[in-house]
């Protein structure tokens, strides 16, 4: 049965009204947002990439006391000779002031040498040749360590020449070697993938061999199965992921996913997803490119009819990334992306201009991750806000009827993953924050939704609250419970703001027990969750059962 399109509107119109509102009622519009936090769920857990940050060298502290020495002469000047490359080192003077004999020489050349290390030039090396010291000036010669050849092994996947920051005759720096490690290590197949250095050719040279896991694959494949839909649009759902290493030879990744729910031959309500992305290291930079569509429709009842309701989401994403800092401990990133997303909504086949969106946005984004002995904290911070003169058609937000389309959000985000111990057992403890603020309205689609796996656990995620500002919280303690088993608990937390109607509440708590591990090639989560704080306009099962398996081929 088809409706005028005035009746549609109507409809429509009171949907997104009700969806802009903080308490939730189980919406399309929650719906749409929840399978985008399931495409984005899949990606993160798909191109995770294994951190190298290599321990600096013990340095021997900026001051340098040299031993006490009966036959000695009192250093008064140090002159550099092959430092040219290390402009700081000009600005030390190791040992002046102080009486050097055989072994406050050695000091000297130790304490040289672990300056250069730990800046992570560790095959540069310091001497001090013979000389005269009559005159208390000390000559110190520095070889520098250079790059020789790049030797790819047997099993490469192309060329380096776009892995590693520096080429051959660079000064060889552990930090360039980490970070190429880390372009070819984010690679599924090649995960395992080593650095070996060996003498090169020539006097300081190094050369470098890439070694290659005997058993690496380029095609990787994930299929998965889980329950983490909605009610209204499919909670079974089924999904396939293929990762591609290196397609074009440069170390590159080519990422293709799929999802639907269980039951795709259903016309009155189900979901689907397919995403396609591609990235390439270029040193310590990356540049990426990625599209993808998600799609849901439910049956809507009125009166004594019922109709389907049709969302679509299509978005196109480029970025480029960059690492303009490292340590052995700390690695800062950069970002910008530039993205089109466009959202079409249907009501009994009639297009609903008032949820139609077509934006052009921006974002910056920065983080920073440090390592302790027994812990790592990432911190990042990000500003993302469309462009309307490149927009195709902004849409309407709630109470704003001469909104222009310009929108700003900010957001912030601290996750914390540490090891300890209770007695003779360990632990791990897996901790994040993410916090949004928009201080003027946004299209409903740039809402924080709070309710359900990917954010609040113990919710099934039917109803939702939503709202342009708010955070989240959530916290995992976990432990060994058998071969390839952890059980862990869950404590999780959020709240939303910033809609004119604060009626119903804004906070949800809750919890959940669960264990995940793997045998061979299948992996597995289950959790029995429970609502611990809830408006009371919002319903939930309690407690709910979250299941999730995935196959490796």
């Amino acid at each position: 049965m088809k409706v005028s399109g005035t009746i549609g509107v109507a409809v429509a119109s009171g949907l997104l009204s009700l969806s802009a509102g903080t308490a939730a009622t189980p919406l399309p519009s929650d719906a749409q947002r929840h399978q985008e936090q399931q495409l984005d769920a899949v990606r993160r857990e798909a191109l995770s990439s294994a951190d190298v940050l290599t321990p600096g060298a013990g340095g021997h502290g900026a001051l340098l006391v040299l031993p006490r020495e009966t036959q000695c002469v009192e250093i008064r000047s140090i002159e550099w000779r092959g430092a040219a490359d290390f402009p700081w080192l000009s600005k030390q003077a190791p040992g002046v002031g102080q009486c050097a004999g055989t072994r406050g020489l050695a000091a000297i050349r130790s304490w040289v040498t672990g300056q250069l290390a730990a800046r992570g030039y560790i095959t540069s090396l310091a001497a001090i040749p013979a000389q005269d010291y009559a005159d208390g000036r000390v000559i110190v010669e520095v070889l520098p360590g250079r790059i020789g050849e790049i030797e790819d092994g047997s099993g490469g996947i192309g060329t380096t020449r776009g892995v590693f920051p520096r080429g051959r005759d660079a000064l060889l720096n552990v930090r360039d070697l980490d970070q190429a490690l880390e372009n070819v290590r984010r690679l599924p197949g090649q995960s395992d993938a080593t650095f070996a250095i060996a003498p090169g050719s020539s006097l300081g040279d190094s050369d470098i061999r890439v070694g290659h896991p005997a058993d690496a694959r380029r095609i990787r494949a994930v299929l998965t199965a889980d329950n983490g839909g909605q009610d209204a649009t499919g909670r079974n759902q089924v999904g396939a992921i293929v990762a591609v290493d290196s397609p074009l030879g440069l170390y590159d990744q080519l990422l293709l996913t799929a999802g639907n729910d269980a039951y795709p031959r259903r016309t009155t309500r189900g979901s689907r997803s397919a995403s396609a992305s591609w990235d390439v290291p270029v040193g310590y930079a990356s540049f990426s490119v990625s599209a993808s569509e998600w799609a849901t429709r439910q049956a809507i009842p009125v009166g004594v009819d019922t109709f389907v309701y049709a969302r679509r989401t299509r978005r196109i994403e480029a970025g480029v990334g960059y690492v303009p800092y490292r340590s052995g401990s700390a690695r800062t990133r950069v970002g910008l992306t530039l993205a089109r997303r466009e959202d079409r909504a249907w009501f009994d086949g009639i297009e609903l201009r008032v949820q139609k969106h077509d934006i052009t946005s921006y974002a910056f984004s920065a983080s920073h991750l440090q390592r302790f002995a027994q812990a790592s904290v990432e911190a990042g911070a990000s500003w993302r806000g469309s462009l309307p003169g490149l927009s195709g058609f902004p849409g309407y937000v709630q109470d704003r009827n001469d909104w222009n389309g310009h929108y700003g959000i900010a957001t912030a985000s601290v996750s914390v993953d540490a090891q300890f111990a209770v007695g003779a057992r360990r632990a791990n403890y897996r901790g994040t924050f993410v916090a949004q603020r928009a201080p003027a309205p946004v299209p409903s689609t740039e809402f924080l939704q709070i309710g359900g796996r990917y954010t609040v656990r113990g919710f099934d995620g039917n109803e939702t609250l939503a709202a342009r500002s708010g955070w989240i919280l959530r916290n995992e303690f976990s432990t060994r419970a058998a071969a390839g088993i952890a059980v862990y608990a869950a404590l999780d937390a959020g709240g939303v703001s910033g809609n004119p109607d604060e009626a119903g509440g804004h906070t949800l708590v809750g919890g959940a027990l669960g264990l995940r591990g793997g045998y061979k090639r299948v992996s597995f989560d289950v959790a029995l969750g429970m609502p611990l704080l809830k408006p009371s306009t919002l319903h939930s099962a309690s407690p709910t059962l979250d299941v999730q398996i995935a196959a490796r081929f």
